[in-house]
């Protein structure tokens, strides 16, 4: 069954926000900077950082999700070309909201860790997907692939490349899947990411 996307509006980023915290709770990334913290505390204080992103990406962004029974089941941050990497002002916004929800706790090796990848985003314009989260409940059901081929073939369309950060090999198939390339392989805070980039299809323009 082919799955309805939505786009993420100011009255669903929350829900967004906690799915993202779910989705990402033993992802290397945060188990690395919130080290120490049980699975519910990380979950917690992903939320809080996951809605900052949020209200910057629905105004800026394409925030994404797919819906079943009335509930959120998966979720994509992605920034169109030229909206990434953030402004000053945005940036300042995004990390004062985050501080506010969650204190100072993790916040060196988060900066550290943000600041790294941004040294290595690519230059030239492109689709950027931050971050893309399903249920753990619903996971291995395609969401994730239908939020993928919704991203691609509107870079395709566009003649345009996408970029994303991984750092759970697991995840590699699926996106070589969609086309993505390994371009750079980097240790980031004790945690092993794979900066991968996609060339959009000629023949699908």
């Amino acid at each position: 069954m082919e799955q309805k996307i939505f786009p993420i509006s100011n009255n669903t980023y929350r829900e967004a926000a906690s799915l993202l915290g779910r989705a990402f709770q033993d992802n290397p990334v945060p188990v690395a900077i919130f080290q120490g913290l049980p699975a519910h505390e990380r979950v917690k204080r992903l939320a809080v950082g996951f809605a900052a992103d949020l209200t910057i990406c629905v105004k800026k962004g394409n925030p994404l999700i797919i819906k079943e029974n009335d509930n959120i089941v998966a979720v994509a941050i992605i920034y169109p070309p030229g909206s990434y990497p953030l402004s000053p002002i945005d940036q300042i916004l995004m990390l004062t909201k985050t501080i506010w929800g969650d204190g100072f706790y993790g916040l060196g090796r988060w900066l550290t860790y943000l600041s790294n990848i941004e040294k290595l985003h690519p230059k030239q314009p492109h689709y950027y997907l931050e971050y893309l989260g399903v249920e753990p409940g619903n996971q291995g059901k395609g969401l994730g692939s239908a939020l993928l081929k919704f991203l691609t073939e509107k870079a395709d369309i566009e003649q345009m490349g996408c970029s994303l950060e991984n750092a759970n090999p697991r995840n590699n198939p699926l996106y070589q899947h969609f086309g993505f390339q390994t371009t750079d392989e980097i240790d980031i805070i004790g945690v092993h990411n794979w900066l991968m980039w996609r060339t959009p299809n000629k023949n699908a323009a």
